[in-house]
């Protein structure tokens, strides 16, 4: 009995005192103006207990309040988080959609310039290598590409087609070292071969020694060789290299077109000509 109470004293006298002030409330319940010491002395050590109980259960109720209120907080970042997420999405694929519209644009208003048939082909596939410069385009046989036919795009020339299937064909660029065009320079009609280099550039060879060549000329396309229409950009001239002897001349090209950044191409036969200047 005595461990019974000395383990549940805590208990015990709390309810106790509990008891205690509920028979002094009831006592006095008929009388609230009589003084009653008693009372007054249970009422003033029952204070610190009470305040200490509305205390922790006011502090328990703000605890979870706040509990309630981060929950939400959280939830509404993860939805503003997630909703951020998708705008992002959405952005970057309406500036995809926009990109690839000016691009079509250009290309179709180049299209314009040109007379004769046209094939329009998206680049699916570049040579890993880089020593080769070929790319592969989504248009083939079935779509009227046949081999030894330009590829051009609104900047100039980028290449001819060397291999087709029946619905994918290899473009072999301007500035591999087996590719050769009739080419010309524009200013003073001066004639050579553009060909690829190992640098990424092109070489324009055999002109004459006495050949007016100089920083800055454009070079175009002759219309010689059966391949490419006449007057399309080929690149500008960096370079003039003449020797102290020799009959010929070399210039050093730079493409005008961004072989490495194109993604479209138009497909044309060497009997296609400008109806106008390419803008």
């Amino acid at each position: 009995m005595l461990e019974f109470f000395r383990r549940n004293s805590v208990v015990l006298t709390s309810g106790s005192l509990l008891l205690l002030s509920l028979l002094l409330l009831s006592a006095t319940a008929g009388d609230r103006r009589r003084s009653d010491p008693v009372a007054a002395v249970v009422l003033e050590g029952m204070r610190p207990l009470q305040a200490a109980l509305s205390g922790g259960l006011d502090a328990l109720g703000g605890l979870w309040r706040s509990y309630v209120a981060l929950v939400g907080v959280r939830a509404e970042n993860d939805r503003l988080r997630q909703r951020l997420l998708e705008l992002e999405q959405q952005a970057t694929r309406v500036a995809e959609v926009e990109e690839t519209d000016r691009r079509l644009g250009e290309l179709l208003r180049f299209r314009s310039t040109l007379s004769g048939e046209a094939i329009a082909a998206e680049i699916i596939g570049r040579d890993p290598l880089p020593w080769f410069g070929t790319v592969t385009i989504d248009k083939g046989e079935a779509d009227g590409v046949r081999k030894n036919m330009a590829a051009l795009s609104p900047f100039g020339v980028v290449g001819q087609t060397m291999m087709t299937s029946a619905h994918a064909a290899r473009v072999l660029l301007i500035t591999d070292h087996n590719s050769g065009i009739d080419a010309m320079v524009q200013r003073t009609r001066a004639r050579g071969i553009i060909e690829g280099a190992l640098d990424g550039g092109c070489v324009m060879k055999y002109l004459k020694r006495e050949d007016d060549v100089e920083v800055g000329d454009r070079i175009v396309t002759s219309g010689l060789d059966g391949i490419f229409p006449k007057g399309i950009m080929i690149g500008e001239v960096t370079h003039v290299s003449r020797g102290n002897r020799g009959l010929l001349q070399l210039a050093e090209v730079k493409p005008s077109v961004p072989l490495d950044r194109i993604e479209e191409v138009l497909i044309v036969r060497g009997t296609a000509e400008l109806r106008e200047a390419v803008p």
